[in-house]
């Protein structure tokens, strides 16, 4: 009798936490868009898409081969801020907390960009996602 009870309380602790991550209310990325390859002199977009699930955004960050370049805080005033680095010149008026907008890309430009998304507290959960892009 005790051996049935026991399985049958694994049977119901295990039903809940599937349920329960199947509606967790979490921070995700949705669509991270990094081109592979771009030619030298233009402009590129780089695209952050997320879902907050009800929480709300304390900072969208990108990072090129680790350097952070671009931060987006909307409680700060100004809610972008940028950072030099070799290769990236940002369009600052163009750039939002979903795109950024790369000006004149050059050589130095390659390398691997990062979008950092964080939400507000209790939970400051953080994700990412990255990609290579290559100027030729």
């Amino acid at each position: 009798m005790e051996f049935m009870q026991r399985n049958i309380a694994i049977s119901l602790l295990i039903l809940v936490f599937g349920l329960a991550k199947d509606i967790c209310f979490c921070l995700r990325l949705t669509e991270v868009r990094i081109p592979n390859h771009v030619a030298k002199n233009t402009t590129v977009v780089l695209e952050c898409h997320f879902d907050l699930n009800g929480e709300a955004l304390y900072s969208v960050k990108w990072y090129k081969d680790g350097n952070e370049f671009y931060r987006y805080v909307p409680r700060d005033n100004p809610p972008a801020q940028l950072f030099l680095l070799t290769g990236v010149s940002v369009d600052l008026l163009n750039s939002t907390e979903n795109q950024i907008v790369l000006n004149n890309v050059t050589l130095a430009s390659t390398g691997k960009y990062r979008c950092e998304v964080s939400a507000e507290a209790p939970s400051f959960q953080t994700v990412s996602s990255h990609g290579d892009m290559v100027v030729v």
